[in-house]
C-alpha cells in the first residue's frame, strides 16, 4: 500500500514535464512566437566571441527598442565550429533567419541551398544603393544572378607597428611623429635596426618582424607579385612564378634570421607584448590592442615588397535564410539595412566598413588603424569563389608552412600544394558536374 506523502519518482517525471511544457509555452509567449505578442522573433548567427561581439550586442540592443515588432536574438559561436553547426542547422530546415559569413564561404553555403538572394534589397524605395559597395566586392557576391548577401565590412591584411620601436629606430616624419615602412628597402631596413640581442637593458630579444599566421602572410603577397590562386578555367594555379617569387621572400625572411623562428611562438603575443616591432595581421586583430592600456601602436598599409601595392582582404557577410515567411523576411530585411546603416558603429570594434560613404566619414578617419588599412582596397584580392575553399587553403598553408620551416623550397613546396588542390578540384567536379568550374 502507498503511503500518504511518500516520495514518488512518476510523480517528480509528470512534475517536471509540466513544469517544463509550461516554460516553453511561456518562452514562445515571451519571444513573440504567439500572435498575441506581436513580435517576429529572428535568430542571429555569427562567429563574433571576441570584443567585437560585445560592440554588435549594442547595435542589436538599439535595433530592439527602435523596432519593437521585432525581437533579434544573437548566437556567438567560435569560428572553428561555426560553419559545420550553421550548415547543418541550415540544412535542414533548423538554421537562423540571419546568419554571417564570410565572403569565401559563401560558394560553400550556397551549395547547401539555403541561403536567399537578397537583390530586392538593393532596389526600389528605402533600398541599399548597390552604389555605396565597392565594386569587385558586389560581383564577388553575386552568382548566376543572385545577391547572396550585403558586406558588412572588409578586412584587409595590413601592418601592425610598435611607435616607440619605430622612433627608436628612426622611422620617423619631419614633425617627430611615427611613420611605417613603406616598401621592401624600408622594411628590411627597420627589422635590422629594430632586432636587438639580448643585453642588460633587455632581458630577452627584441624583434623586427615576426609571422602570425604564416598562409595568411604568403596571401597578403601574393597580389603585389601578380599572383593568383586560380586560372580563368578554375584550375589551381598556386605554382605561378608570381607565387614563387612571393614565398622565396618570406622564405629569406626565415632563412636570415629576421624573424622569430617558427617554433618560437612570439608571432602576435611577441607584438602585443613589445618583442616584435611590426607584424602583418588582419584588422579584426585591432579589437584585441584595444583592450590594452600600455602599447603605443599604429596601423599602415603592408609595404610594398614586390612591383605593386596589395594585399589579400574577406569580408563579413550578411546573409538572409531561405523560404521565411513573409513577417520574418521583412523584419530580417529591415535589421540587416541597419546593420549597414550602422556600419560605423561597427568600424569601432576592428573593422573597415564595406560602404563607400562610411568610409569617407570624418568620423572614419579618426580611426586609424582602420582607415590606414582601407587604404588599400583598391589593390586587395579575396580568396578564390569556390565551394572547396577550406581545402584548397589548406594545402596552401601547408606548403608555407614547410618553406618557413626550412623543410622544403618554394618551387617544390607550391608544386606539391598545386597538384593536390588540383585533385580536389577535379574530385570536386565529378561529385558536382552541375557547378560550373
Amino acid at each position: 500500500m502507498k503511503r500518504r506523502g511518500s516520495f514518488s519518482i512518476h510523480g517528480l517525471l509528470l512534475g517536471i514535464a509540466v513544469l517544463t511544457l509550461l516554460s516553453g509555452g511561456a518562452r514562445w509567449f515571451i519571444l513573440g512566437g504567439s500572435a498575441v505578442s506581436g513580435r517576429t522573433h529572428i535568430s542571429f548567427w555569427n562567429g563574433f566571441t571576441g570584443p567585437d561581439g560585445i560592440v554588435m550586442l549594442r547595435i542589436i540592443e538599439d535595433f530592439n527598442r527602435q523596432n519593437p515588432d521585432v525581437e533579434v536574438v544573437m548566437q556567438r559561436i567560435p569560428w572553428a565550429t561555426y560553419y559545420n553547426k550553421l550548415t547543418v542547422a541550415g540544412s535542414d530546415g533548423r538554421g537562423p533567419q540571419i546568419f554571417v559569413s564570410h565572403a569565401d564561404a559563401l560558394a560553400r553555403l550556397r551549395r547547401a541551398g539555403f541561403v536567399s538572394d537578397v537583390s530586392a534589397m538593393t532596389q526600389g524605395n528605402n533600398a541599399i544603393e548597390i552604389s555605396d559597395f565597392d565594386p569587385y566586392v558586389m560581383n564577388y557576391l553575386s552568382m548566376e544572378g543572385d545577391l547572396m548577401g550585403i558586406p558588412l565590412d572588409i578586412h584587409p591584411q595590413g601592418l601592425y607597428c610598435n611607435v616607440d620601436m619605430l622612433k627608436a629606430a628612426g622611422f620617423v616624419t619631419d614633425d617627430g611623429k611615427a611613420r611605417a615602412p613603406k616598401d621592401r628597402t624600408e622594411f628590411l631596413d627597420l627589422i635590422r635596426k629594430s632586432t636587438i640581442e639580448k643585453n642588460p637593458k633587455l632581458p630577452e630579444k627584441q624583434w623586427g618582424f615576426a609571422f602570425t599566421y604564416w598562409g595568411a602572410n604568403f596571401r597578403s603577397l601574393m597580389p603585389q607579385f601578380g599572383g593568383r590562386f586560380l586560372d580563368e578555367s578554375g584550375n589551381s594555379e598556386l605554382n605561378s612564378p608570381q607565387n614563387i617569387e612571393a614565398l622565396e621572400f618570406l622564405q629569406m625572411i626565415a632563412k636570415e634570421n629576421m624573424a622569430p623562428p617558427p617554433d618560437n611562438g612570439l608571432g602576435w603575443f611577441g607584438y602585443r607584448t613589445k618583442r616584435v616591432a611590426m607584424v602583418w595581421d588582419g584588422v579584426f586583430m585591432l579589437g584585441d590592442l584595444l583592450r590594452l592600456n600600455d602599447l603605443d601602436y599604429l596601423g599602415a598599409p603592408i609595404p610594398q615588397i614586390g612591383p605593386q601595392p596589395g594585399t589579400v582582404a574577406n569580408s563579413h557577410v550578411l546573409c538572409i535564410k531561405a523560404n521565411l515567411n513573409e513577417k520574418e523576411r521583412e523584419a530580417s530585411e529591415r535589421f540587416v539595412k541597419y546593420l549597414s546603416d550602422h556600419s560605423l558603429e561597427w568600424a569601432a570594434a576592428g573593422q573597415v566598413p564595406a560602404r563607400i560613404s562610411v568610409r569617407n566619414d570624418p568620423e572614419f578617419k579618426k580611426l586609424q588603424v582602420q582607415s590606414a588599412f582601407a587604404e588599400q582596397i583598391p589593390h586587395m584580392i579575396y580568396p578564390p569563389r569556390t565551394p572547396i575553399i577550406f581545402e584548397f587553403m589548406l594545402e596552401l598553408d601547408v606548403a608555407v608552412e614547410k618553406v618557413v620551416r626550412g623543410q622544403m623550397e618554394p618551387k617544390a613546396a607550391l608544386d606539391l600544394a598545386n597538384t593536390n588542390a588540383q585533385a580536389i578540384i577535379e574530385r570536386d567536379r565529378r561529385e558536382h558536374p552541375e557547378d560550373n568550374p
